[in-house]
């Protein structure tokens, strides 16, 4: 397992903040020190500060864990410290689930993707959370410029232990946005239907007008492409209408 870079351990405490004494975060659970949960956390627990650093050590080794089991170990190897640290801050946040697309990303070393993929990671449920958007902003900074004292400028600590992981809400491509393909639709229909009447209009002149003759030749094609592709795009919309 690779080390604990010093600005993964810097990011996180500065984001997550120091508290000595128990309390309960967003979601209920009982946190300590630098954002630390789990069975011994209880109400009215009190520790020193050197408790709550030896605790952050070890829940970063869990995070890094968690992280090479849905990374490559040379994807991970590959990373600067600053990615590095800024890919635990996430998982120390958010956990580690084996279909996010994020690791997808970085497996296909796909890097300039990664921060994008981050961003997505702002809601719980389909509220957007100012905490979770503060801090994906902050990793991000961090990622892309190194930059971990300007990252690490404002806490933005938001509980780990939700019962259920922030929604991801993909951006639907282009040809499958029920709105996109209706209106590829009309635009083509619309030019079928120009091209017909062109070719109606000069037909009876093709067999006098060598060039005319041509023209209807052509936009017959033109038409019969625009069928084609007519077709197609209904067949997409009766899909996204299925869904």
């Amino acid at each position: 397992m690779r080390p604990t870079p010093q600005a993964a351990t810097d990011f996180v405490a500065a984001h997550e903040g120091l508290r000595l004494e128990s309390y309960a975060d967003p979601g209920g659970a009982w946190t300590i020190g630098y954002g630390h949960t789990g069975t011994e956390v209880h109400a009215g627990l009190r520790i020193t500060v050197e408790q709550a650093q030896a605790w952050l050590a070890e829940d970063l080794k869990t995070a890094a864990g968690r992280l090479d089991a849905v990374v490559r170990s040379e994807a991970i190897d590959a990373l600067d410290d600053a990615q590095y640290a800024a890919l635990l801050s996430f998982v120390f946040n958010l956990g580690a689930e084996r279909g996010w697309a994020i690791w997808k990303r970085l497996n296909g070393e796909r890097l300039d993707l990664v921060p994008g993929e981050m961003m997505r990671f702002v809601y719980v449920g389909r509220k957007r959370v100012a905490g979770l958007a503060a801090r994906r902003a902050a990793e991000v900074a961090l990622w892309s410029s190194g930059d971990a004292e300007r990252a690490s400028a404002l806490p933005s600590s938001y509980t780990r232990a939700e019962a259920t992981p922030p929604a991801v809400h993909p951006i639907k491509p282009m040809f499958q946005s029920r709105t996109a393909i209706t209106g590829a639709a009309q635009l083509v229909g619309g030019a079928s239907a120009g091209a017909l009447a062109v070719q109606q209009t000069v037909a009876p002149y093709a067999e006098q007008v060598a060039v005319l003759g041509k023209l209807t030749g052509g936009l017959a094609m033109f038409m019969a492409a625009c069928g084609v592709l007519l077709l197609a795009i209904k067949w997409l919309e009766g899909r996204e209408a299925k869904r």
